[in-house]
């Protein structure tokens, strides 16, 4: 897969090159062994641009994604609940468009909302059925970054129960990819990131990232996809 990826990107091939490829495809073999579920924000201060990366950032993820997981990957909405589903690896651009074009966005980001439906749903499970038989979960979350509830509280009951279960620290990862440059977005996220395990003595699930649109090279790829459950992707170069 980073073969190819290298190949469109048109990357000089060197043997650094060759290394670092085989680090990264190592890397994205840890989706095989996940759940990965997309949220996405369908509030109505995503419409034009914002929706329109969104669309974009989903497209080049899921594409990936789907190269390493066999079982498909989930996809939702914060508002538009009927509207989820399971995709396999056929899942294409267009299909993307579609999928994007059907949804009608609302008003109100029930960020914490729909955190806490997917996060308690998975627990409860995790609680019920045990680790070895529960794949681990990577829930990745686009969104331009205004809540209008309490992500912070549900993201950490979550890890306090997954704490208090001793389950491994990479059974759960949120990654936040923001769309749009809104600053007070990017701080209320950033915050997420940097103090909510410090503050409330809970492991860190949360890693975020910014999106504008930029081309999803190699590395922006992985870091998306892998920084809630593998925090050594935040060293790769040129992200």
């Amino acid at each position: 897969m980073l073969a190819k990826l290298k190949q469109k990107f048109k990357s000089p091939a060197t043997d650094k090159d060759v290394a670092r490829d085989m680090e990264r495809e190592e890397a994205l073999k840890q989706l095989g062994r996940y759940d990965t579920q997309f949220l996405i924000d369908d509030s109505r201060s995503m419409a034009g641009s914002r929706w329109q990366e969104a669309r974009d950032a989903l497209a080049g993820l899921a594409k990936t994604a789907l190269q390493y997981d066999s079982d498909g990957i989930e996809i939702f909405f914060l508002n538009a609940v009927d509207s989820g589903r399971t995709v396999k690896a056929s899942f294409s651009d267009e299909d993307v468009r579609q999928l994007f074009a059907s949804v009608r966005q609302s008003p109100g980001t029930p960020t914490g909302r729909r955190l806490n439906d997917l996060l308690t749903s998975y627990i409860n499970k995790l609680e019920t059925a045990g680790a070895k038989s529960i794949k681990p979960l990577n829930l990745i979350v686009i969104t331009d970054g205004e809540p209008s509830d309490d992500p912070a509280s549900v993201i950490v009951e979550a890890a306090r129960r997954l704490d208090e279960g001793k389950y491994p620290l990479a059974q759960v990862g949120i990654q936040f990819i923001q769309v749009g440059d809104d600053s007070w977005a990017s701080k209320a996220l950033k915050d997420l990131d940097n103090h909510l395990g410090t503050m409330n003595s809970v492991r860190d699930i949360v890693d975020t990232r910014p999106y504008t649109g930029q081309q999803l090279t190699a590395e922006r790829l992985i870091t998306m996809l892998l920084g809630g459950i593998n925090r050594r992707v935040d060293k790769l170069e040129n992200v």
